[in-house]
């Protein structure tokens, strides 16, 4: 087994890219396999196998669109295969096969390391030992005690058993911001006006998609501060740049949505207009945190007005933070387009953000980022409307929830044809692994063109 497990992360014929790009097509598949066979499914007959492509790649993927209510398709096994697919898909199996490595051996190759730099989104390979292994203790931690504060509505309702199990599942759903749950076609309706329930997945959420790097950088700096060796605002100067924008972008992205929705839908009788100020604030809170990266939902979104599902679609192309289980572009990615626009209208000619200067490739690869995923996205929804007869808007949505890994839906998944799903599970398969990742697992690398630095001369184009 550990020859196996060395061997697929030491594929020499195979870049960074391409091994992160195999390793997800490879638990897609086992995962459709599983979920097709009698022992998943309630009836005990075969599941088709378009729809277990479909929910494998999307419960790998994170992302939480399904063609079928699960509670109601799979039993327990085919639940601990979709739950089995979310937690690996959410850390990604090259980050398991890395660690099982360490446990054997102890250590890992500098090819390993660098396969690992680019599956977490790391710019260095140092103390990768430790950042794995920390990586993997916290999200069981936080996996944990999300399981238990659930139970405690969960047991109750369903029994020891089934209410544990259910708990567990939600709570590994919310971390890797999966979206999946299996208390039927409702999800978290029904939980609308439960503080616990939505505070804990809200922050089973936040904590899954604000990424590791920024969890390890405030853990390591915050001792001091708790000790009351140094003040706050040597604690916030000590901070990391990457830190700080994730934070401040993230706190921005969560409530001004979040007040935007609440004033759209404060007097909808559809969706929380019957509710009091305070349930009002924290669900639009909840689709605010959600919306980004995990696709719960504690509203019908059926009744939703159209400038909400609007808000929403561009609040999940952002989606949550690198390193980390959220899909999108990126806040970091965001940040970095919207400062280096402020500075080109103030005439600046670098990128400025919290007093550090931003290098032009971090804003070139923000830029190509951008217009990658918006063309991609383009191109899935121009598609989904050529072979499919729904509204335009939802299914732009569904683009977009897809390409984001976000999993919510104007409802619209299961009467999708073929076509449309492969087209969802596409746009799935790319939003998760990376826009640039597929692009660099498809190019032929050669050595020889590394080294070649051609300069040739300036020209000029008139733009604008």
């Amino acid at each position: 087994m550990i020859d196996f497990v060395h061997s697929m992360l030491n594929l020499k014929k195979l870049s960074p890219a391409q091994k992160i790009a195999v390793s997800f097509l490879l638990v897609i598949l086992t995962g459709a396999l599983l979920l097709m066979l009698p022992i998943s499914t309630k009836n005990g007959n075969f599941f088709s196998p378009l729809d277990a492509l479909f929910i494998s790649t999307s419960a790998t993927c994170v992302t939480g669109l399904s063609t079928v209510t699960v509670a109601d398709t799979f039993n327990t096994f085919g639940q601990f295969v979709i739950l089995m697919l979310i937690q690996v898909g959410g850390l990604g199996l090259m980050t398991f096969m890395a660690v099982f490595v360490l446990i054997m051996r102890n250590r890992l190759s500098m090819n390993e390391k660098i396969v690992m730099k680019e599956m977490l989104n790391q710019s260095h390979v140092a103390n990768m030992k430790r950042f794995l292994l920390d990586i993997l203790y916290y999200t069981l931690f936080f996996e944990s005690c999300g399981a238990v504060l659930i139970a405690f509505r969960m047991i109750p309702k369903y029994g020891l058993l089934d209410g544990g199990f259910k708990a567990i599942f939600l709570s590994v759903s919310a971390f890797c911001n999966a979206g999946f749950d299996t208390l039927g076609s409702i999800s978290l309706q029904e939980y609308v006006h439960d503080p616990l329930m939505c505070f804990t997945i809200m922050t089973l959420i936040v904590l899954g998609g604000i990424g590791f790097a920024v969890w390890f950088d405030i853990r390591d700096k915050i001792r001091p501060l708790l000790d009351r060796k140094i003040s706050f605002s040597k604690f916030k100067h000590s901070l990391t740049l990457h830190t700080k924008v994730v934070v401040v972008v993230s706190l921005l992205l969560i409530f001004i949505p979040a007040l935007i929705i609440m004033l759209l839908e404060y007097n909808n009788p559809a969706t929380m207009g019957e509710f009091n100020i305070f349930e009002k604030m924290m669900t639009a809170t909840f689709e605010s945190i959600a919306l980004r990266t995990a696709g719960f939902s504690s509203i019908n979104y059926g009744g939703l007005c159209q400038a909400t599902d609007l808000l929403m679609m561009a609040v999940m192309f952002i989606g949550g933070s690198p390193g980390g289980t959220a899909g999108g572009i990126k806040t970091t990615t965001f940040a970095v387009i919207v400062i280096y626009m402020i500075s080109v209208l103030k005439g600046r000619e670098q990128a400025v953000m919290l007093k550090r200067t931003i290098r032009d490739g971090i804003v070139i690869r923000a830029m190509g980022i951008f217009f990658m995923n918006l063309l991609v996205l383009f191109t899935g929804i121009l598609l989904l409307n050529v072979f499919e007869n729904q509204p335009f808007l939802s299914l732009a949505f569904e683009a977009g929830s897809a390409m984001a890994t976000v999993g919510a839906s104007l409802g619209i998944t299961a009467s999708l044809g073929v076509a449309g799903k492969f087209i969802i599970i596409l746009l799935m398969y790319i939003g998760r692994i990376g826009i640039s990742t597929l692009i660099l697992s498809l190019m032929k690398h050669k050595s020889s063109d590394i080294n070649m630095k051609i300069s040739y001369p300036n020209g000029n184009i008139i733009v604008g």
